[in-house]
């Protein structure tokens, strides 16, 4: 973890040679104090963590708003301080159900019909088994190599269209929308795996999967020659509540841009503009720290990956280039509210249901004797030491969780007060995130095209768009992050990933099969952690992993 705030001052006295019955000369300029602050301990009141002896309730990850599920159903639970209020525990189940469904008005473009289907069982997505199943829980963001959306293709790859009369999803054909003006899916991509092998400093080996994408099938058009791709499995949601409740000033205590600490951790926190109010504020969600609120994220979400347009994102997923996407659009009856798929009250439901997912207790803690089993606390302390804290800051404190910027959801409507939620105010949490953005290396060669033999190409149905970086990186920037930054994702709940979704992977790709091999992914800032855990014996690795799958 980062070192408790220190102040660093220098002052330079600037000193003029004048007196009191000095005339015309300036007066003696004094230079202000230069105060650098050193990242560390936020101003929360609570004492600096210890790396050896773990908090009192430490256990109670997401404080009062934890839940003692921990079966496949773990991360579906609503906060136990709103079970007893009705209306509070029937907004959740109305967001719950809405989250769990099929919208009307879906489309004409969508990656999946319903938010639970990419958010399995409110946890992580699914890369597909083989090249012959499609991505339903993934996907590719697009874009040029500045970042600007396609032209064609806008900032996502969607999978399926819709035609009329149409009950399933269409997948993608070359070229089909321009030939046959129907909404095809935009593209198909996959994923194959190059080995590499690898060893531990103590001669044990491994083996990691470096993904290589490919995308095939456009119907709409080639891409943008400077054409940059970067796949994402859609993460799990419970907790995103308090996340959203952590003060941006705590956040931003740990942001050391220029490392001036020297630790080679350069946290850098970033402010967008929100789009309902227009302000700045700090953005916290996404892979690449791209919005600032649950309610953003899921508007987008909703619009991007099921083409549900609401008061957010009210614009259909089809580019002005998608002439048969745009003919299909305008064919929808089944409107909700003002001409909009998901109506006001429908997206503050799915809201509230998103901020009050409760988090997992831990495991490895026996509350009868408030005790932890000896190798938890051995991984924790490996941990720290290794600087794997500095990152996946352990504990943060919540401030007062702000109402919706739609309001107060009820059961029949959204009411114009904005009440505070009390249930995520004022809690102690452990989400192992500092929610910044940080460098973690590698590169990306030239999207190639390429035959199925591997034969270069350059049109035709047979000539495939190719992706091969090494390393984390996508080469694609987005927003303020570049095309090696990532934001720290929480780490929360690793442990019960597979037990929620046995065919989920990690990282941000699903590259990693399992948590061994996602830290061996780490690169730029974590470079050097990596090096520790690779030095590590194998009994110090067995109880590094055995503290993260106690998360």
């Amino acid at each position: 973890m980062k070192k408790n705030a220190l102040l660093l001052s220098m002052i330079v006295v600037l000193s003029a040679c004048g007196g009191s019955g000095s005339q015309g000369k300036a007066p003696e300029v004094v230079s202000p104090p230069v105060v650098i602050v050193m990242p560390g301990q936020p101003d929360d009141g609570l004492a600096p963590l210890s790396a050896t002896t773990p908090d009192p309730k430490e256990h109670l990850a997401g404080g009062e708003v934890t839940t003692q599920v921990i079966n496949q159903d773990a991360f579906s639970q609503s906060a136990p301080a709103i079970r007893s209020n009705f209306e509070l525990d029937g907004v959740f189940k109305s967001g719950d159900h809405l989250f769990r469904g099929v919208h009307v008005g879906q489309g004409p473009l969508f990656n999946n019909p319903t938010c639970q289907g990419c958010h399995i069982k409110d946890g992580r997505g699914e890369v597909p088994s083989s090249p012959d199943e499609a991505m339903t829980s993934m996907f590719l963001r697009i874009s040029d190599g500045q970042g600007n959306p396609d032209l064609i293709y806008g900032d996502q790859i969607q999978t399926f269209g819709m035609k009329e009369g149409q009950s399933q999803g269409l997948l993608p054909k070359h070229g089909g929308a321009i030939d046959e003006g129907i909404a095809y899916g935009e593209a198909y991509a996959w994923v194959e795996y190059q080995t590499i092998a690898g060893q531990f400093d103590d001669g044990q080996t491994y083996q990691l999967r470096k993904p290589i994408y490919k995308v095939k099938d456009l119907a709409y058009g080639d891409f943008n020659p400077d054409v940059r791709l970067s796949p994402r499995v859609t993460p799990s949601i419970f907790g995103s509540g308090l996340l959203h409740a952590i003060p941006e000033a705590s956040i931003t205590s740990y942001a050391d841009p220029d490392d001036i600490d020297g630790d080679g951790i350069s946290g850098r926190a970033v402010f967008v503009t929100e789009p309902i109010s227009g302000q700045q504020k700090l953005a916290r969600f996404g892979y690449k720290a791209l919005t600032t609120s649950v309610l953003e994220q899921i508007s987008g979400a909703y619009r991007g990956d099921m083409g549900i347009t609401n008061i957010v994102a009210p614009q259909e997923s089809c580019t002005s280039e998608q002439t048969a996407c745009i003919a299909q659009a305008q064919l929808e009856q089944d409107k909700e509210q003002d001409g909009l798929d998901l109506s006001v009250l429908g997206l503050a439901q799915v809201e509230f249901y998103n901020r009050l997912l409760a988090v997992p207790v831990r495991r490895g803690f026996d509350s009868a004797n408030q005790t932890w089993q000896a190798d938890v606390v051995a991984g924790r302390a490996l941990f720290f030491a290794a600087q794997c804290a500095s990152c996946h800051i352990p504990r943060h404190k919540t401030g007062e969780a702000e109402a919706s910027l739609l309001g107060d959801a009820g059961l029949l409507e959204v009411a114009p007060s904005h009440t505070p939620i009390a249930a995520l105010s004022n809690q102690v949490i452990y989400p192992y995130t500092d929610l910044l953005l940080h460098d973690m290396g590698g590169s990306c060669a030239t999207i190639e095209r390429e035959t199925a033999q591997g034969e270069a190409c350059t049109q035709g149905a047979q000539c495939y768009w190719v992706q091969r970086c090494e390393g984390l990186a996508d080469d694609r920037p987005e927003g303020s992050a570049s095309g090696t930054e990532w934001r720290t994702p929480p780490l929360w709940g690793l442990g019960l990933v597979n037990t929620v979704n046995a065919r989920a992977t990690y990282l941000h790709d699903g590259r990693a099969r399992n948590i061994s091999e996602a830290i061996l992914w780490h690169g730029g800032e974590a470079e050097k952690a990596k090096a520790q855990f690779k030095a590590m014996s194998a009994n110090e690795r067995q109880q590094l992993l055995t503290f993260l799958t106690s998360l």
